[in-house]
């Protein structure tokens, strides 16, 4: 019996999985990469001014995360809180915290320091 394909189609065959295996190997890679914490930077916390207890304000007052953070719906990353939004709440509360001494320095001067 004649063969219907020529000897050639047993390369192109074995040239297809090859692709398929690299190409696959780069899908992996690619995506082992771009959704890990390391690359979406997931639970970075940059140095702060302040020490800021997030689970305080948060789980204990119960303040939503967008009254600090005005532009996270619309920015790639949360910015820094104004001295002005803190002080909306600590010119009464806990105005005399030490803790508080760079917010209530920045509320004088008009400056924040943000750890550079």
């Amino acid at each position: 019996m004649a063969n219907i394909f020529p000897k050639a189609t047993n390369l192109i065959v074995l040239k297809a999985l090859g692709g398929l295996l690299v190409v696959g190997g780069l899908v992996t890679v690619a995506i082992w990469y771009y959704f890990t914490p390391k690359y979406s930077r997931v639970g970075y916390q940059p140095v702060q001014p302040v020490a800021f207890d997030h689970k305080l304000h948060v789980s204990q007052l119960g303040l939503d995360c967008r009254y600090c953070h005005s532009y996270v719906e619309v920015s790639g990353h949360s910015n820094y809180p104004t001295t002005q939004t803190c002080m909306n709440c600590h010119r009464d509360i806990q105005k005399d915290n030490p803790k508080l001494k760079p917010v209530r320095d920045s509320w004088a001067t008009g400056k924040l320091d943000h750890g550079s």
